[in-house]
Order: C-alpha cells, then structure tokens, then sequence
C-alpha cells in the first residue's frame, strides 16, 4: 500500500468516526401524534400542490433551523393514546413532547409523566392565551403546558336537506329540533333508517357526553358538585336533559346506529358536532361543501350553554431533553411569524385542524377563523363551559356514556340510567376527593 492510499483511508476513516459522532450526538425528540394522516402530511389539491401544511412541513422547518435536533413524530390513535402515554413512562421510554386531552391531565400530573414548564413557558401562557385555554391546562394551580386547541360545540347541519324538507333555518330551540328531526329522517322498506333527522355516535364518548351536558346546563343542571366529591346528573334538571335527548329516538328522528361520521355522505341532517371536523367536512364533500354545511348555535332547554374542551402541548418527566423539547415548543407555540402576526401551532390548527387556537394573536389574526363553519363556534365561545379537569375523567366520561346509551336503547329509563351513572361516578371521586 502506497503512502497517498494509506492517508486516504485514513482519512476516510477519521471521517467516517467524525460523522458517526455527530449523528450518535445528535438529540433526537419523539412526537406522538393522535391526528389523521393529512393534520400530520398536510392536505394537498388533486394536482399535488401543498394547501395546508401539516406537522411535519413544521417539524421539517425546525429541523432545517435546528441541524443537531430531530423529532420522530409518531402516529398514534386516540383511542390508544393515553395507555401509550402510561406505558412508556412506567416502562422508563417516555416520548419527550405531548399532546394532552385536559381530561387526562389530572392523572397524569399525579403519576408524575408531566414535566412542570419553565417559568418562562407558564407566564407566557398566562398573558396570551384566552381564559378558559388557561383553565383547561391548569391543575391544582399549576400550568402545565401551551394551550394547543379550544373546542366547542355547536349545532352542524345540511342545508341541501332542509331545503328538501322545507325548511329555511336551522331550529332555534330544543323542541323544534325535536319536531323537525323526524320530518328530515328516511327509512327504507324495513323501516331502517337510511337518513337521519339528527345523529349521535353512541361509541364515542364525546360524541355522547358533550351533547348530554350542554343539555343539562342549558336546563339548569349540574354535573357536580363544587368540592367534586358528588355527581349530580340525576337530579330534576339531569333528567329531563335525558329526556330531552330521548324524544328524538322516540319519535324516529334517529336511533343508537347513527354516527355522525356520516354526515359527508349525505345521510345526516344534525349533529352535534365541534370544529375540528371542518377539515374533515371539507375533504369529504369537496365542492359542495359551502353548499351544504350550515352552523348554528345548540338549540337550547332554557339558557344557551354549549360543552367546551381544551388540549395542551407539554413535555414527559421522563423526557432525556427536556430543554431542547421546550425550545421546540416555545418556537411552535408562542413564535409570532412577522409575516402573518400568527405562530405556527395557531397556523395548524385553523389551516388544518380546523381547532379553535387559544392563543390571542392566533383568534386576532388567523384568516380562517372568519368562515362559514367556524364563525359560529368563535361567537358561541362566550357561552361555553369547560368540562371539569377531575382525578379519572376518562373513566367518569365512560361510565356516563355506557348509561347513555342504555337509555337510547330502550334498556333503561332516564332515571334509571342516571341513578346508576351517578353511583359508580361517586365510588370513583370518593377514592379522590
């Protein structure tokens, strides 16, 4: 071997370990994600031309400004999302950045996955973000995160079938939601319905309690009592919200096999509904969207109120890289882009998602917001209540669920389900409270 190949290699070979180095030091953040396939790759018209950028475009951007940092983002479903969460923390292989449905934030906090923000990160969210987003992320006093999205619910319908049916606005009150419902259902020869006046979805518990409760306070209800130490959905008011919901199965405006899933195809004419599924509305009826979505406040008992959530961005206890996870966050969340005064988190959720971002400058500026769909949802938000934040929510909001949907389906009596609801409810918050 000549001198120049003997140096050669070895440079090759210095190279080689240099380079090496640098990859194995490079920090790498993992991202898991519970949002469809387009809020992460982004929606793209039918020549392939990037519409609405996803999570990736943004985490594509980071990584560009920030060479030494790479995030994995991970899909995973909602319905898995909380274990996953458990269980790679227990398991000592924590993600280091989360999206968190507020309900789950008070057992998360008391197993200890949640990172407490830097200081920076907690009054940035107290003097930016709208009241409520500051509400849904807080737990015993504590700030855990930047609030991501608000959501709230308002009354979606299809206004190419209120045409047919004759009718020119959506109803105002509960009772004539009720009287319309049947005259917009259609059965086939066997008496199945084939189109629905109004539709739940009684295998989500969402879909099934937040309707419940905007009902129940808007008859004067509550759901609990102030200390959290006792459920009180069977009460006076708790009940005829139930019956309330019961008149529309009753009178054939719809049944337990309805989704609103549904509703692009045509064979829903109601739902209850929030305003993320505007993304979702858009990519299934496609040019015929603006003619045929319409939104309106919930009709109402006695008072307008209508449920509201919120989720949360925050880092894992268990995270490796924490500092470079908030930084990460910090750019996302809170960084004004000079061009548009709107940051980049409040970018995704109304170019994509189609979620109400809590950020002021987001509700201020984002163009979006102003449409046809999500109009209603900003004016409805004076109205909104948020779903309390309580040790086992997830399990609570089941719990009410599965004795809702016995009621649907004529197994138990309002009162009945209610009662029963109520009584494991309170097992469960006296083990807490």
């Amino acid at each position: 071997m000549n001198k120049k190949t003997k140096w050669s290699l070895i440079g090759a070979l210095l190279f080689g370990l240099v380079f090496s180095g640098i990859a194995i030091a490079q920090t790498k953040l993992v991202f898991p994600v519970h949002w469809s396939d387009f809020n992460v790759d982004g929606m793209y018209d039918e020549e392939g031309n990037l519409i609405a950028k996803g999570l990736s475009q943004y985490v594509e951007e980071y990584m560009r400004l920030n060479p030494d940092i790479e995030i994995e983002i991970q899909s995973v479903s909602f319905e898995n999302y909380l274990q996953k969460i458990l269980v790679a923390h227990m398991s000592g292989m924590s993600p280091d950045i989360f999206q968190i449905y507020a309900l789950w934030g008070v057992s998360l906090v008391d197993s200890g996955v949640l990172d407490v923000p830097p200081a920076d990160v907690i009054r940035d969210v107290r003097a930016n973000y709208t009241p409520s987003a500051v509400i849904g992320t807080t737990i015993d006093g504590q700030i855990w995160g930047f609030p991501t999205e608000v959501d709230n619910y308002c009354l979606v319908y299809n206004k190419e079938l209120f045409g047919e049916a004759g009718f020119t606005e959506p109803p105002a009150t509960w009772a004539e939601l009720v009287e319309m419902a049947p005259k917009l259902t259609k059965y086939d020869a066997e008496g199945n319905i084939t189109q629905y006046g109004f539709a739940f979805l009684s295998g989500w518990e969402s879909a099934v309690v937040h309707p419940f409760l905007s009902l129940l306070w808007s008859n004067g209800g509550e759901f609990l009592s102030e200390d959290y130490k006792e459920c009180l959905v069977n009460s006076e008011e708790g009940i005829g919200a139930l019956e309330a919901e019961l008149e529309l199965f009753r009178k054939r405006g719809t049944d337990a096999s309805g989704s609103v899933w549904e509703f692009p195809n045509g064979t829903v004419a109601m739902m209850i509904m929030a305003p993320w599924y505007e993304s979702s509305l858009k990519v299934g009826l496609q040019e015929k969207y603006e003619d045929v979505v319409g939104v309106a406040p919930i009709p109402i008992l006695k008072e307008k109120v209508n449920a509201q959530y919120t989720w949360f961005a925050c880092v894992g206890s268990g995270s490796k890289h924490k500092e470079e996870a908030w930084d990460f966050l910090r750019w996302f969340c809170s960084d004004v882009q000079p061009a548009t005064n709107t940051t980049r988190q409040g970018d995704l959720m109304a170019g994509n998602v189609g979620a109400l971002p809590p950020r002021k400058i987001d509700m201020e500026n984002q163009e979006t917001l102003g449409d046809l769909y999500t109009q209603t949802f900003i004016e409805e938000l004076e109205y909104a209540r948020g779903e309390p934040n309580i040790f086992q929510g997830a399990e609570i909001k089941r719990i009410l669920m599965n004795e809702i949907v016995k009621t649907w389906n004529a197994q138990k009596t309002a009162k009945q389900a209610l009662d029963d609801a109520v009584k494991q409810i309170n097992e469960i918050l006296a083990e807490f409270y």
